[in-house]
């Protein structure tokens, strides 16, 4: 069970809602077939899936480059953004948005 459930009201409904991420998960079919099944709309699935799933705030998600010496930008939510002539380190890009 996720402590994302703890937080509802209606902690029966997440509890069923999660056995159905879950089981969805193990039946090897997709989503959509799986929503079919079991007359759950797609969208609701979805909804419940993001609503449940712990957050983890800034993380960085390791980028492996094909070319070591390709310009990268990063452009962030806010619309600013950073321009490298070639890959810096995930050290450095840390220290510069922190």
């Amino acid at each position: 069970m996720s402590f994302a459930i703890m937080e509802y009201k209606n902690t029966t409904h997440a509890q069923t809602i999660q056995a159905h991420i879950t089981a969805c998960k193990a039946s090897g079919i997709t989503v959509k077939a799986y929503c079919v099944q079991h007359q759950i709309k797609p969208s609701n699935y979805y909804y419940w899936q993001n609503k449940l799933q712990p957050s983890v705030p800034g993380k960085f998600i390791p980028i492996i480059p094909q070319l070591l010496t390709a310009p990268v930008s990063i452009i962030f939510t806010s619309g600013t953004g950073i321009c490298f002539e070639n890959m810096p380190t995930v050290d450095y890009v840390k220290n510069l948005v922190n």
